[in-house]
This record gives structure tokens, sequence and C-alpha cells, in this order.
């Protein structure tokens, strides 16, 4: 899940989302949250003014759908536009639309980490620091630009008779 600096100019919700993480569940708050910064009730009032969020998701609407209720009961001023799509078509029509300068996504939700870490690292995201962010695990969080809403392990297989001890990869869990 990312923002995008071709956004910068809208006064879009900071929003994490997330149903495995308590950080990250639609939970933005008419009223400033116990522990959130004080300029946290401007973005919400900017939001109200914007009028929309505009979201591209992998996730089935269907599975969306409690947490835009949610979201719909605390902001009503706030239509939330989802598109459901695969990942590729996320990333695809989010890099076309910011190169032909139109209207784009304010917030992308895939389970494609490669496509998300790639528009990170080309500056594509904005940086948010969550004040939920140490409820978070560490994976969870790249440079507060892009947040983890699930687990999805990886797994490699090899076979110990082809594959010498010093070959094998072994997890580097650093990510900044």
């Amino acid at each position: 899940m990312m923002f995008s600096n071709a956004m910068i100019k809208r006064n879009t919700i900071s929003i994490a989302l997330g149903t495995l993480c308590a950080a990250v569940s639609f939970s933005v708050a008419a009223q400033v949250p116990a522990g959130y910064p004080a300029d946290y009730a401007k973005i919400v009032d900017d939001a109200k003014k914007e009028g929309k969020l505009i979201i591209y998701a992998a996730t089935d609407t269907k599975a969306a759908e409690p947490l835009i209720k949610d979201f719909n009961a605390l902001y009503p001023g706030v239509k939330v536009e989802y598109n459901d799509m695969n990942s590729t078509e996320i990333y695809n029509r989010y890099i076309s639309e910011v190169a032909a300068g139109g209207a784009t996504a304010d917030l992308l939700w895939s389970s494609a980490m490669d496509l998300q870490i790639k528009l990170v690292s080309d500056g594509f995201g904005l940086q948010y620091k969550t004040p939920e962010l140490a409820a978070l695990p560490f994976w969870a969080a790249m440079n507060n630009t892009a947040y983890g809403t699930t687990f999805e392990p990886a797994v490699i297989v090899y076979n110990k008779k082809q594959v010498p001890a010093e070959d094998v990869p072994t997890p580097d869990f650093s990510i900044s």
C-alpha cells in the first residue's frame, strides 16, 4: 500500500489499511485520537473538503466492504471510490495515469509487493508516519511510505544434494 507523489497537490487522507495490523484499519477518527499529532484534525478537514478517496485495490470488494462501511460511518463527507482490479492492472493504470498527468488513485492496496516496492523506490510514494507505527511489526513498514497489511510467506525449496550449503539463500529482514 502506498501514497502517490503525483497526488501531492491533492489533500489526500493519510490512511493505512489492514486487518492484521492494528495500525492499519481505516481508523482515521473524526476527533484526534489519543497519541495522534495535533495537526491530524487538519488531515480530516482537508479530506472532507476534497470529498473523495480513490483506492485501487487487489483485495476483493466484498472483503473490503466492512472497512469501507466503517470508514463511511466515520466520514460521511468523504466518498470512497473503490476500484477492485488485479495487481498488474493497479500498477499499469497508476503508471499510465501519472504519465498522462491525469488524476489517479490516492491509495494503492496490492499484494504484488515487487510492484509496490518498485513504485516506492521510483519515488511515487508519499511518506506518512502513522501514529500507529509502534503497533506494526518491523517488516510491515517501508520508509513510512508503504505499509504491509497481511503476512504472505515466501518459500524457497531446494535439493540439499544439488545445492551446496554456502549457496543456500538466507533471509535478510533488514528492510529500512
